[in-house]
């Protein structure tokens, strides 16, 4: 059975991004990172050549979403 993927998450910021990421495989969600590349070659951070989206199969799209929406605990 084939897997669908959602975006979880979407920025212009690869920090942002990899943080997001880290995140996520950290609480043990498979994570796939989706970015245009020649925004990546060429540094663009902008527009639709700087995007990045974080995504996860479909049917863990709620809880990756709360796990990222929750504040780190001190």
């Amino acid at each position: 059975m084939k897997s669908e993927w959602a975006v979880v998450f979407r920025t212009d910021n690869p920090i942002e991004a990899s943080m997001v990421k880290s995140k996520l495989e950290d609480a043990g969600f498979p994570v796939f990172e989706k970015g245009e590349t020649l925004g990546r070659i060429y540094g663009l951070t902008i527009g639709s050549l700087g995007t990045i989206e974080i995504l996860v199969p479909s049917h863990l799209l709620e809880e990756a979403w709360e796990v990222i929406s929750r504040e780190d605990e001190l």
